[in-house]
């Protein structure tokens, strides 16, 4: 297995890319093992927040150059196959109920850079580097790379990444907005389990909700959203949960007994 799943706290599953001997590079298998562990944890109604990193140094170096090598025979259809697995990632992650924190432990180059910037939330260890790496090798941006540089980053920094080679430090990447903290190498971890345990400890339908608005944000006009908070907040506001917090709240402020 080259995905490992731990429960560091209630409500969070940690998902650590290890393949540490390839900078976690993303061979087919790993791909697979990532998806699958992936769409158990979307199933798993008893986890909220999700970590993503990678083992050793690096968090995913791309797609794995010596399986390229190796895969040369392979027919077209074979590796559009092969590809359309590897893009339910990236779909995955947008559309899984439990929101995931990137925690960029190194490099995150190519397909690596690109499932980071999948991620709702990204942090990066001071020392981690960005780059896209595909013009080198002869190939375009895959995993939805090129939505999400012009999305976070903006059109004209997105064209200076890819055309240029650019290679991001983790300060750069705040910059850009496609990091939001970076932090000492050894507070990486305790600082994503920190965001991640406040997060699950949100009502989960409400959780889910707002990420699904959020998502839908990305494309849709003002009137749109407008429209798809409304019913969304339909739904929510006679949920058990509103309830449950209605309730909490007033009475945590009701006057005490002989006060008007």
């Amino acid at each position: 297995m080259y995905v490992t799943r731990t429960d560091p706290a209630p409500g969070v599953a940690q998902l650590t890319l290890d393949r540490p001997d390839r900078m976690n590079a993303l061979s087919m298998n790993l791909a697979r093992d990532l998806l699958d562990a992936l769409e158990d944890v979307a199933a798993d109604d008893g986890i909220g927040a999700v970590i993503l990193t990678g083992a050793g140094r690096g968090f995913c170096a791309g797609g794995d150059v010596k399986e390229m090598e190796r895969n040369r025979d392979k027919s077209l259809a074979q590796r559009r196959d092969d590809l359309a697995l590897m893009h339910r990632i990236p779909a995955c992650l947008a559309t899984m109920p439990q929101v995931v924190v990137a925690a960029v432990n190194g490099a995150a180059y190519g397909a690596g850079f690109a499932v980071a910037l999948s991620c709702e939330i990204v942090l990066a260890a001071q020392g981690a580097r960005f780059g896209t790496a595909f013009l080198k090798q002869g190939l375009v941006s895959d995993f939805g790379l090129s939505y999400q540089l012009t999305r976070l980053a903006g059109p004209a920094h997105a064209r200076q990444i890819i055309f240029t080679d650019r290679v991001l430090s983790a300060e750069d990447a705040h910059a850009l907005s496609l990091v939001v903290e970076v932090t000492a190498p050894a507070d990486l971890l305790p600082r994503a389990l920190t965001l991640a345990t406040g997060i699950a400890a949100w009502p989960g339908e409400a959780r889910a909700g707002m990420k699904s608005l959020l998502r839908q944000a990305e494309t849709a006009d003002h009137a749109t959203m407008l429209d798809a908070e409304a019913q969304m907040q339909g739904r929510m506001i006679v949920s058990d949960a509103h309830a449950a917090a209605v309730d909490a709240f007033n009475t945590a402020n009701s006057p005490r007994k002989g006060q008007t």
